[in-house]
């Protein structure tokens, strides 16, 4: 997980390998901990992520909920299309935006 300043009290979170049971529990915390207290909005850089479990869609959630309490927005873009499929069975873009590409985040993020 890289987290990189966007300015605005936003960030850029690249997340690279796979988001399963063993690689969900050593970056959630410090996923959670970097954006949900502090408010902070993100787009989170999906395109090097090749597998997704439902803990994974979970912190993912978790993250959008907490952001949304607190007037902030969690945006996703790039998966790679087995990552997408996994992501249109559960219809996870009726709850968390899901773009193309990284210009397309920073709009969503905007508005």
């Amino acid at each position: 997980m890289q987290i990189t300043e966007l300015g605005n009290n936003a960030v850029k979170i690249t997340l690279t390998g796979r988001l399963d049971t063993p690689s969900v529990g050593r970056i959630e915390t410090g996923f959670i901990a970097s954006l949900v207290p502090k408010g902070r909005s993100a787009i989170v850089d999906l395109s090097q992520v090749d597998f997704v479990a439902s803990l994974g869609i979970r912190m993912l959630l978790t993250a959008a909920r907490g952001l949304s309490m607190r007037q902030a927005r969690l945006v996703l873009f790039a998966p790679q299309e087995p990552v997408r499929e996994v992501f249109d069975a559960v219809s996870l873009a009726d709850l968390i935006p899901i773009v193309a590409d990284e210009s397309a985040a920073m709009t969503a993020l905007r508005g």
